[in-house]
């Protein structure tokens, strides 16, 4: 296992993937657990598991992903059926992984769920406002995006995670992570 890991985190939009692309650049190992999960829920053993689970999701033996966000990001109960499958499947595979790398690993998470509780944390943050207009630019529709922030917790919850970093721009973001990581490695 790393001999550090250290989790990237932030709400949806906050800049997360540029923070983890900075940090790749310069060096670090990375692994991102939302390329995990989509390797993971276009398996066959998923594809089967959300037939029967998300009516609807599946055509022509793929997900619809949109279909599948549709649904569990205006129902907690499906989306808590969902994660309660995926996460300790991405778990394996994140440990699998981090099993591989000497020093410090840097992991995107989306939804930290259980596992900032057992890494340190830096957390992405930006205002609500600007990363919903940052998600409307890549093509999202505007109540996919109030759907997936209103399951996220509040910015309270995001910022006792650990160090926060506010990304008000691409450059001061940099800075500040290359600040962290000359304090923390």
């Amino acid at each position: 296992m790393a001999k550090k890991v250290i989790i990237v985190t932030g709400p949806i939009g906050s800049g997360k993937s540029t923070a983890i692309e900075h940090i790749s650049n310069k060096g670090y190992p990375t692994l991102d657990l939302d390329k995990i999960s989509n390797e993971i829920i276009n398996s066959k053993e998923s594809i089967k598991f959300l037939d029967n689970n998300f009516p609807g999701v599946i055509k022509n033996k793929k997900l619809d992903k949109a279909s599948l966000a549709d649904i569990v990001f205006s129902d907690n109960e499906k989306l808590k059926i969902l994660e309660d499958y995926l996460h300790p499947k991405i778990l394996i595979e994140f440990q699998q992984q981090a099993s591989k790398v000497d020093g410090t690993l840097f992991v995107e998470v989306s939804a930290p769920k259980n596992i900032y509780k057992d890494f340190e944390c830096l957390v992405i943050s930006t205002p609500e406002s600007v990363r919903i207009e940052r998600l409307l630019d890549r093509g999202m529709k505007l109540k996919d995006i109030k759907n997936r922030i209103h399951t996220q917790k509040n910015e309270d919850w995001w910022n006792s995670l650990g160090h926060v970093i506010s990304n008000n721009s691409h450059s001061s973001l940099e800075q500040e992570i290359d600040k962290f990581i000359n304090e923390k490695i």
